[in-house]
């Protein structure tokens, strides 16, 4: 019998799943996975109290809200899949093979926050176009708008050509928030690959060619927003090739600001608080390799941290837009902040932030932040819900919080997914940068609800959730309305395998671990109510576990980690 065979459960026998394991564009047949773990935090429930042989009513509870989530995520991904075919992919032109998801292709915008949820959204539901016209777009614009060495420049649209009046300033600018919000993005979800080479070579690029002179040596920019990228792009780079050049650089740009022992940001939200979560991650970086720099930035962005909960927050723990003016309103950047603050905590070994964290994601309960505007200007922009509760998430996946996932759910329903229109009619996100961010937030939340679990063919009849159990064990439900064979995909911890962490440090930019399996180990797979029982390593996991699924049937799955003796 073959590993197809011998991996399938369920209701039919194997075939072939369309879209699975095509190789194009020069991209490895080894499947890309997203989502993954917060080192084992479980979704609404607190730690194992039972022993691995009693089930109780713990594995009841979580099947109940698997079938929960498997709602919310099936809406959401059905609606990530008509948004892909009927609004994204038709933009990309088919003379350039750019993508003109706001009109434009430059690299501030269309690159940096358009782009990188396209690959998204094509990894969820269809590998067939990532790996074909999206994989395109990526080669296109090197292409076409590379202009100082790797680093590219705006397409100019009406000359078919390269921009090349784009000054040094502008240039820098563009291909820093390609990298750290664009590439990062698809690096975090897919590994390395053609989006990593591309981010790599930027990068060395920028750095090659950096004119800033400073007491430290040359930097690529005095923008703060810049440098916070640059070194949030750095300390992944040093991790995903060892080379320590990539840690001098963001070293370089550490000593720009923490030179100054009493520097504390003044912008808490984007456009500035890009260097909080940097040094956070930089920090983490350095803990595990210079543990003499990590001891000296520690005091440092100790004193940063407790300056900004005394002069930046609100009486909740939520931030406001600058430092010290509570009139300029709150941040939708908030929760990326705060993974800065999780990552110091996993540094030194103590929770100094974490209750204060904890207390914040609990005070979104509170009605003044039901449907708050986080923009400023009533209705509100899509953008600033996505971010907020994007950060949001960031936090729970270490934090697990109750109030927090409430209003987590709440806030995705009512103003990103907007679930309450019927999926076949429902109106669809757009494709510019502000919309293209919910699309982003959509995604993280469904494989919240996921646990990380990808059912790859998608259909539009499917539904799909998983939930922790209190001893662990992760409940899978799966329903369709018609007959559907397919595979589960498991994601992988994609901070070890992916970007080179030992340890999965908080960061923003990443797609959160939930439920990652580990290639070596092995798991017990449980079909309910039946009872049939595979075991399954982890690899064979997240290479996919085949299944079927009768009409009108929940096919229930538990998955739990085998001891070693």
């Amino acid at each position: 019998m073959n590993r197809r065979a011998a991996n399938r459960i369920g209701g039919h026998s194997p075939r072939t799943v369309p879209g699975n394991g095509v190789s194009a564009g020069g991209l490895s047949r080894r499947r890309f996975l997203v989502g993954a773990v917060a080192g084992g935090t479980a979704l609404w429930s607190g730690p194992a109290s039972r022993s691995s042989s009693d089930r109780g009513d713990g594995a009841l509870d979580a099947f109940a809200r698997a079938a929960r989530s498997a709602k919310i995520a099936g809406y959401s991904i059905s609606k990530v899949q008509r948004w892909l075919h009927e609004k994204a992919l038709p933009l990309i032109d088919p003379d350039t093979g750019l993508y003109r998801a706001d009109g434009h292709w430059n690299y501030r915008d269309t690159a940096a926050d358009c782009y990188p949820f396209l690959c998204w959204a094509a990894h969820l539901v269809d590998r067939r176009a990532l790996n074909g016209p999206v994989l395109g777009v990526l080669e296109a614009e090197q292409r076409l708008c590379n202009h100082v060495g790797r680093i590219p420049v705006r397409f100019d649209w009406t000359k078919k050509a390269k921009d090349t009046t784009v000054g040094y300033e502008a240039m820098v600018f563009g291909a820093s928030e390609y990298v750290k919000d664009g590439l990062i993005a698809v690096v975090e979800a897919l590994g390395k690959g053609p989006w990593y080479e591309r981010m790599k070579g930027i990068e060395e690029d920028l750095w090659k060619h950096a004119r800033i002179d400073t007491p430290f040596g040359k930097i690529p920019s005095k923008n703060v927003e810049v440098n916070g990228e640059q070194i949030q792009a750095l300390a992944r780079l040093f991790t995903m090739t060892g080379n320590e050049q990539f840690l001098r650089w963001a070293e370089r740009l550490a000593d720009f600001y923490l030179s100054d022992e009493q520097y504390v940001p003044q912008r808490l939200r984007d456009h500035g608080c890009e260097i909080i979560g940097g040094l956070g991650l930089l920090l983490a970086v350095e803990s595990e390799v210079n543990p003499r720099q990590a001891e000296r930035y520690r005091a440092r962005l100790a004193h940063m941290f407790d300056q900004i909960l005394q002069k930046g927050c609100n009486e909740d723990g939520l931030m406001y837009n600058r430092l010290g003016w509570p009139d300029s309103g709150l941040s939708d950047g908030w929760g990326y902040n705060y993974v800065a603050y999780l990552c110091y905590d996993m540094v030194v070994g103590r929770p100094r932030y974490r209750e204060h964290v904890a207390k914040t994601l609990r005070n979104l309960s509170k009605p003044a932040y039901r449907d708050y505007v986080w923009e400023g200007r009533p209705p509100g922009s899509i953008d600033g819900f996505a971010d907020s509760i994007e950060g949001a998430i960031y936090l729970l996946n270490r934090v697990p919080v109750p109030e927090g996932f409430a209003w987590v759910d709440r806030e995705m329903a009512h103003n990103v997914t907007r679930s309450h229109e019927p999926l076949a009619t429902a109106r669809l996100w757009g494709t510019m940068k502000l919309e293209s961010n919910g699309v982003r937030t959509v995604i993280m939340h469904a494989l919240m609800h996921t646990q990380g679990v990808i059912a790859r063919p998608w259909r539009q009849d499917l539904t799909l959730g998983a939930a922790r159990g209190t001893d662990g064990r992760l409940a899978v439900v799966l329903t369709a309305e018609r007959p559907w064979r397919g595979v589960l995909e498991f994601e992988c911890p994609r901070h070890r395998e992916f970007m080179g962490f030992r340890r999965d440090w908080p960061r923003m930019n990443t797609l959160p671990e939930w439920f990652p399996v580990q290639r070596e180990r092995t798991y017990r797979v449980r079909l309910e109510p039946a009872g049939a029982v595979l075991t399954r390593t982890g690899q064979q996991l997240q290479e996919g576990l085949d299944v079927a699924v009768d009409p009108g049937r929940s096919l229930r799955l538990e998955v739990r980690t085998i001891l070693a003796r």
